[in-house]
């Protein structure tokens, strides 16, 4: 005991009452978890089903008959026809090859003239495009181009014959020679 304490006075403890606690059964969290569980596996395999089902080509009578003959029915019935059709397709191109070469060569209706006496060249003025065909013949839709002069070039004019459209573009189609290549250029798109 301690000096100058006496035994009656000690220090009285309370106990608190015993906090009783109640766990829930274990049966019915396992029951629980397991219900979370089967409904996101059954979720799970509808997806997956579903994805299948709308990824799946549906195949009935009517879709089989009316739709366009498979690679492999192609390949069984269609050569024939198709060859028919490509070699007919051949025969009209060298055709019209052969009416090409054999023609006589025309002279323009007017001699060329230079544009301007003093200037036999010109400089290539297309910057929205960036270039001005060559062409094989002063036309746009007969003649193939030779080549794209580039926007800013020089070219050395021979002539330009009367002035005709090239859509809804006056001008002239002049004779040029660009890079030692000869052809025709329209010069609604040169400076001169």
């Amino acid at each position: 005991m301690r000096a100058g304490v006496p035994p009656d006075s000690a220090p009285t403890v309370f106990a608190a009452a015993p906090v009783v606690q109640t766990q829930p059964s274990r049966k019915s969290a396992d029951l629980i978890v397991a219900a979370i569980l089967g409904f996101m596996l059954l979720l799970l395999i509808g997806g997956v089903a579903a994805f299948v089902l709308l990824r799946r080509p549906t195949f009935d009578k009517k879709s089989i008959i009316t739709a366009s003959p498979s690679p492999i029915v192609s390949l069984a019935a269609a050569p024939v026809d198709e060859t028919a059709a490509l070699k007919e397709k051949l025969a009209n191109l060298e055709k019209q090859a052969h009416d090409r070469n054999n023609q006589k060569p025309t002279a323009p209706a007017e001699p060329l003239s230079p544009p301007n006496q003093a200037e036999t060249t010109a400089r290539v003025n297309s910057p929205r495009d960036g270039f001005l065909a060559l062409r094989s013949e002063p036309n746009s839709e007969t003649g193939y181009r030779i080549t794209k002069i580039p926007h800013g070039a020089t070219v050395t004019v021979l002539g330009c014959p009367k002035p005709s459209n090239a859509g809804k573009i006056a001008g002239r189609w002049c004779q040029v020679v660009y890079n030692d290549q000869s052809g025709w250029a329209f010069d609604a798109f040169m400076i001169f």
